[in-house]
């Protein structure tokens, strides 16, 4: 695995592209937390007026148990930016012919498909385990609450942000080497994800009361691992848990994607 991860990093190392996605989203990262409090802080200094007294502040947005899912809804819909890198990885192999002397020089395909998935293996580590480290810094600086039982409770939402890190890199990389050109792709994977699926799933789920087949969709079902969390604080229902039938459906996924990526640098042509 360090070959592999050595020989990915080798080439993205003097990339600009990388180095520069990869501190947005370290900012974006920080960044959340730190302006919703701000956000909720000054909701707070202004609620006599407009908000009749209702204490912003108090939303449980930061308390441990709360936490986790809240911190990785939101981060997640940042994961665009890592979907971008690997995309721009996967074609830079294509437009500079590096795949094919990777295969010259004696890497095999699976192998040169192994070091795509073990960099997307480690930097969903990364990212997870910053994400870990910042909730713990918000929580123990903003939460009431630091007994470690409530610390670790509901904690599992890291590990799915993990999950749905790895599945969604997987997405874009299947599609990066369907289609050989970075900016095609990255223009149709947001204009799927964004415009096409979006219309599609809302069709589906509102119009023809289907909810369970547009949790199908690749993007949709990717993103369902951590549920929306924040109905719960205008009394509605929500799900505060990681569920088995999403988590089964997220694996599906996974395991569909790597393999439709292996059929295409195995069975077609490097050019």
């Amino acid at each position: 695995m360090s070959r592999l991860l050595s020989i990915e990093y080798f080439k993205l190392r003097n990339s600009k592209y990388f180095w520069v996605l990869m501190v947005l989203f370290s900012i974006f990262l920080l960044a959340v937390p730190i302006g919703s409090k701000v956000f909720l802080d000054y909701l707070d200094s202004i609620g006599e007026e407009f908000l009749k007294g209702f204490p912003a502040g108090a939303i449980p947005l930061f308390d441990f148990v709360d936490i986790w899912q809240n911190l990785t809804y939101v981060y997640k819909s940042f994961s665009i930016f890592l979907g971008f890198i690997t995309v721009i990885s996967v074609c830079n192999e294509f437009s500079y012919g590096t795949i094919k002397q990777n295969v010259i020089d004696g890497l095999s395909r699976r192998e040169f498909l192994w070091t795509k998935i073990t960099f997307i293996v480690v930097n969903s580590l990364i990212i997870s385990g910053l994400a870990l480290v910042i909730g713990l810094m918000m929580g123990l600086l903003w939460s009431p609450v630091k007994d470690f039982s409530f610390i670790i409770k509901n904690i599992e939402f890291i590990g799915a942000y993990f999950l749905h890190l790895v599945t969604f890199q997987l997405f874009c990389m299947t599609i990066a080497l369907l289609i050989k050109r970075s900016g095609i792709t990255i223009a149709l994977l947001i204009f799927y994800i964004f415009i096409i699926e979006k219309i599609a799933t809302s069709i589906i789920q509102f119009h023809y009361k289907l909810p369970w087949l547009a949790d199908l969709f690749p993007v949709k079902a990717i993103g369902n691992i951590i549920r929306l969390p924040f109905g719960k604080y205008i009394f509605q229902e929500t799900q505060t848990y990681v569920s088995l039938p999403d988590l089964l459906t997220l694996g599906i996924y996974m395991a569909l994607f790597y393999f439709a990526a292996l059929h295409l640098v195995t069975k077609r042509d490097l050019r």
